[in-house]
């Protein structure tokens, strides 16, 4: 009697059809929590788990058959269906669920043709609806697991994700071109769910090989020379290798290099120092022609070269590599008025607020002197010194600012004086607080394409290149464009630079995080942005990979402090510190031969820096500079630990467990530790010294268990460990 009751039950709603229908756009359109019914084709099946994402001539939106729902819910696709239920957004996606009642009115029928989009309109636009990318590239090699997968066309980039039985997981990840048909999909964990926007793939046949000939992004600049540089790419197919360049966006000039491959490499040469070219490869492949999007690449100076880092509070010289960093302390308004002091012919200064009158002098000295000056601010902040500004030098504000607005800090000096032209760069405003009480990184690049490269993100924001603004032609926020280069030879050291929002910072940013090898340590006050701490883990989850951080702001509402440090990541909360942690920088394979860099600048690890403000960002790939910010980083990750640690001498910690090449260990800061690696019979197989944290080499020992002992204070503490290849 029950089971015929439940079998009736589930008749009356397969086929009691929903009086009114709207369409799904409607829908999309009413308010949360709403009752709503549709009419739409099922686009998608089980591959994708219980929800069903359908669509009818306008718009598409998820079902979801979740606690509430009716019975029986699981529409193959090509199933016409209506469905009722209440409107829910879930992490950015629209869905209905619970559902109340479904109506399937026809099977079988065909789908709808993908709509043709390129990674940037991965959007709102196309949510729950099928759409095609064609010509893309995956960024990642080996087989698919679970999660994200970046792809790449040009200078756009969209994610790709695989869930958790998915019939790709554990499939090769194709190392050419291909055509991707999928469905337009959200999750975001930042509210208003601005980002998180991904293409779901449902078989292996949504994946294809590109039938034509294409350019596999990224094309690589290198051997950047005064006279030159070197472009490189890959063809999924066997093509010539060609370019167009010249000195300005009609091009003019062509070179290209003998023989048909797939792997690309062409040198350009007779080139002027320090200028910046448009540049667009092309391979050829009978009668088919594949064109990489136009960029801009710089020479290399004849600067001098010098990079300088500063910090505004106290540095730990104990683990320098040679040359010590630099406190500046009561010293730091002094050491910036130093640098505006040199300034003989131009100054552009781009600070998001200020409050200090003595650097607001030495600015009036500089005009007073002969020093074409130009300034840009914030609109929304006092800005109290500029009051005291010459009222001769010419200011813009950004003004009905959506986030922190025009949140820069950097300034230009003689941008066309070779061996004077410098950049000021870093996390710091010109404010007191920011100068004597925050904890901040100051940098100065001696460079002129370096210089040349921020003047003209400058002179964006300005409107032109004269002395004076031009508002109609100012570009602030998401109406700017990619428009500089973004590689630098300073010195021999290779630089990048990239502006928010319309570079890809956040992509650039995670990129150095999936590239370090051995070590990560952050510095930030603000995390919220959900890409950034994916990486993180991931960077985290890696054999041998030590990372660690410290975070101010970490109660911000969506901040991944908490997510991360449940996840295992080492990172301390900085806000029990007087002071605020202002940086903004991480610290990729400080000490080790992967290439040490530093990522520094005025973004914060939020997605309002990424989509909304004006920002600045570095890369500097040097041994010296990562030391130097490591000694910064030191002082404060000691001081943290200090604080959230047990008091007294012992073994803090070890991991990763169990590790593979290395393991690490942290003891209690301030006094010197003994830390010995054990095998089970009690033999020493390793020892290190530390005061603080030490790095023990366990590639070659066999997988098993192993004891790690710790002699501090006078004390001994160990724990049990294992090795697993």
């Amino acid at each position: 009697m029950n089971r015929l009751f439940a079998a009736a039950a589930a008749c009356s709603v397969l086929f009691h059809a929903p009086v009114l229908a709207q369409s799904i756009a409607a829908a999309r359109n009413a308010a949360i929590g709403s009752q709503v019914t549709v009419t739409g084709l099922v686009t998608s099946g089980s591959s994708l788990g219980g929800i069903r994402y359908l669509q009818d001539a306008d718009a598409g939106i998820a079902a979801f058959p979740g606690n509430g729902s009716v019975p029986g819910f699981n529409p193959q696709p090509g199933t016409n269906i209506t469905v009722t239920g209440t409107l829910t957004n879930y992490s950015g996606l629209l869905e209905i669920t619970p559902i109340t009642a479904f109506t399937v009115n026809s099977t079988g029928n065909p789908l709808p043709a993908p709509i043709p989009i390129t990674p940037a309109g991965l959007d709102e636009s196309v949510e729950s609806r099928l759409v095609r990318m064609n010509g893309v590239h995956f960024t990642g090699t080996g087989t698919f697991a679970a999660g994200t997968w970046p792809v790449v066309a040009g200078t756009e980039t969209a994610n790709v994700y695989f869930r958790t039985g998915h019939p790709m997981v554990g499939t090769p990840v194709p190392a050419g071109a291909v055509d991707i048909t999928g469905i337009g999909s959200q999750f975001s964990n930042n509210p208003p769910y601005a980002d998180g926007y991904q293409l779901l793939p449902r078989t292996s046949a949504d994946i294809t090989p590109h039938a034509s000939i294409s350019i596999q992004p990224p094309v690589v600049q290198s051997n950047l020379v005064t006279n030159g540089f070197t472009l490189g790419w890959q063809t999924n197919l066997a093509g010539t290798t060609e370019v167009f360049y010249g000195s300005t966006p009609a091009l003019g000039m062509h070179a290209a290099a003998a023989g048909n491959g797939t792997s690309h490499s062409l040198p350009i040469a007779g080139l002027q120092p320090a200028t910046f070219y448009f540049a667009q490869v092309f391979s050829v492949s009978g009668t088919d022609t594949a064109f990489a999007v136009p960029a801009l690449y710089s020479t290399a100076s004849t600067s001098g070269g010098a990079i300088k880092v500063y910090f505004t509070k106290s540095v730990d010289t104990g683990v320098s590599s040679g040359q010590d960093a630099i406190g500046l302390f009561q010293a730091t308004d002094d050491t910036i008025k130093a640098y505006i002091d040199r300034a003989q012919s131009t100054l552009d200064i781009a600070m998001y607020n200020t409050n200090s009158s003595f650097v607001v002098q030495a600015v009036n000295a500089a005009k007073t002197r002969g020093v074409r000056v130009r300034w840009i601010a914030e609109g929304s902040n006092a800005n109290t010194a500029l009051n005291s500004l010459n009222p001769a030098i010419p200011r813009l504000m950004r003004t009905n600012s959506e986030g922190s607005g025009m949140h820069n800090k950097f300034m230009v000096i003689d941008a066309e004086d070779a061996q004077r032209a410098t950049v000021m760069g870093g996390s710091c405003n010109w404010t007191t607080q920011s100068f004597f009480d925050d904890y901040n990184n100051i940098v100065f690049i001696q460079d002129q394409a370096l210089a040349r490269c921020y003047r003209m993100e400058f002179e964006e924001m300005w409107g032109g290149s004269g002395p004076q603004p031009v508002p109609a032609l100012s570009r602030f926020g998401a109406a700017k464009t990619d428009n500089t280069p973004h590689l630098f030879n300073v010195g021999g050291n290779l630089v990048e630079s990239f502006f928010s929002p319309s570079d890809g910072t956040t992509a650039k940013i995670k990129g150095t995080l999936d590239a370090a090898q051995h070590n990560l340590r952050l510095a930030l006050y603000i995390f919220t942005e959900n890409s950034l701490s994916q990486a993180v883990l991931a960077a985290k989850n890696r054999p041998g990979m030590y990372v660690a951080g410290d975070v101010e702001e970490v109660d911000a509402t969506g901040s991944k402090f908490s997510y991360l440090v449940g996840q295992g990541v080492q990172l301390y909360s900085h806000n029990t510190e007087p002071g605020l942690l202002h940086h903004k920088y991480a610290i990729a394979d400080e000490g080790t031969a992967y290439d040490p860099r530093v990522e520094t600048g005025s973004h914060n690890w939020t997605s309002s820096a990424e989509t909304v403000n004006d920002e600045n960002t570095l890369i500097i790939h040097n041994a010296t500079v990562a030391n130097l910010f490591y000694q910064e980083w030191n002082a404060r990750h000691q001081a943290v630990m200090a604080v959230e640690e047990p008091a007294g001498p012992g073994l803090l910690g070890a991991w990763p467990v169990p590790a593979d090449q290395w393991l690490h260990v942290r003891t209690a800061p301030g006094t010197p530790a003994q830390i010995a690696l054990l095998d089970l019979a009690g033999r020493e197989l390793c020892r290190s010294s530390s005061s603080g944290t030490a790095d023990l080499p366990v590639g070659a020992l066999p997988s098993g268990m192993y004891v790690v002992a710790c002699v501090q204070g006078g004390e001994r503490t160990q724990r049990l460990v294992s090795v697993a290849h």
